[in-house]
């Protein structure tokens, strides 16, 4: 048995991920979508409704009266917010606790992720909506490490908080996989589109000859992210992105720059899918 196959084994249980989840993740490769179908699944979910109805009565969409019935809502956000908000609460819902995990702080951050990687993933040969959930889902590997070795996940927050490579090789020093192995397993697991699974594998090595576009769009969301969330200007984020990774993506810095002052105001914005 290999040490992946190890990790999940030693699992509590695999989680699961709710069925109009699975049904959106599917719809994610079809161009006819039954909106419908999602619509009703939607109405059958008090938690889901309320963000759909939340988000269609935000400033954001300037709704000039207040919106209450799901069909309506949904026509106001479109189906690219409906996914945003079924995929994230469908994950965050997936993993609500983990045992040493701030699991509000993990995915405020995953959800700005997401919202990066869909406008940096606006790219030729880069599907957005696949983007969006690979941003979400970049870092889930660690929580199922969590929960499969609970005293492993304890050393990890005492190994001074690395990040980058040098998490992984921490991860693969205790139990010989690291989290984007053990992601990309997941997502295998979970039936989610092989482009996805290759995102999450590489996404902290971009430049593996393994890695698809999309690892690399992942890499830059999730710094973009991390530092949007701390303040800084969009200058100083482009300033900073790797040169390297900006080449692989064919992205000119300053084509990074306006894209990134595109997403400053989501880590306010990520509040309404909390």
């Amino acid at each position: 048995m290999s040490p992946l196959e190890k990790l999940f084994a030693n699992l509590p249980r695999l989680p699961s991920m709710p069925r109009v989840v699975q049904d959106l993740i599917a719809s994610l490769c079809k161009d006819d979508v039954d909106i419908g179908s999602l619509v009703a699944q939607v109405k059958q979910d008090q938690s889901l409704s309320a963000r759909v109805l939340a988000m269609a009565n935000s400033s954001a969409y300037g709704a000039s009266k207040k919106i209450g019935a799901i069909d309506q809502a949904v026509t106001m956000i479109g189906l690219s917010a409906l996914r945003s908000i079924v995929i994230a609460s469908g994950m965050s819902r997936t993993f609500a606790k983990v045992e040493g995990v701030d699991m509000k702080v993990f995915w405020r951050h995953a959800m700005i992720s997401a919202s990066v990687a869909r406008v940096m993933g606006k790219r030729e040969g880069v599907n957005p909506e696949f983007a969006y959930t690979a941003g979400l889902m970049h870092r889930v590997g660690q929580l199922i490490i969590h929960l499969a070795h609970p005293g492993v996940a304890k050393q990890l927050e005492r190994a001074h908080a690395p990040t980058g490579l040098e998490m992984l090789k921490v991860e693969r020093s205790l139990i010989e996989v690291d989290h984007c192995e053990v992601g990309s397993e997941l997502a295998l697991h979970w039936n989610f589109p092989p482009e996805i699974q290759n995102a999450l594998r590489w996404y902290v090595e971009p430049l593996n000859p393994a890695a698809g576009l999309l690892a690399a769009v992942v890499h830059l969301s999730t710094q973009i992210a991390q530092r949007l969330d701390n303040g800084e200007t969009p200058e100083q984020i482009a300033d900073e992105l790797d040169e390297a990774v900006l080449a692989r993506l064919s992205l000119e810095r300053a084509d990074a720059l306006w894209r990134i002052e595109s997403c400053k105001d989501l880590p306010a914005a990520t509040e309404l899918l909390m």
